[in-house]
């Protein structure tokens, strides 16, 4: 998979106005952000149907691979904000990555870091 880094939006103190389209489309290859306690998730999903953005997880216990966390984004008007991602979600590289489904059309991604 040929993971594509997403842009960081910082918040300012003074807020951030959340209205209009997020600046990045999901793609199958999925994307990848450096890891920071301080860094947000939105996703939003213009489909008919809802879908699934999995958060991967790496390792494994026992010799068994740990299950990615999902994130069901409803369908139409879906806009989720997924919360700062503890060390679990760090992957060798320092990144989160996040996969999408077969068909990621209709959704559009962003992440913000805290001040």
């Amino acid at each position: 998979m040929a993971r594509t880094d997403l842009p960081i939006t910082p918040m300012p103190r003074g807020g951030l106005s959340l209205t209009g389209a997020l600046p990045t489309a999901a793609t199958v290859d999925g994307h990848a952000f450096d890891h920071s306690g301080k860094r947000l998730v939105r996703v939003k999903n213009s489909s008919s149907t809802p879908k699934t953005v999995n958060a991967v997880i790496p390792g494994e216990v026992e010799g068994q691979p740990l299950t990615d966390r999902p994130y069901v984004i409803p369908a139409t008007t879906g806009d989720v904000l997924i919360p700062p991602f503890t060390d679990v979600y760090r992957q060798s590289d320092g990144k989160v990555y996040l996969d999408y489904p077969a068909d990621p059309s209709g959704l559009t991604v962003d992440v913000y870091e805290l001040p």
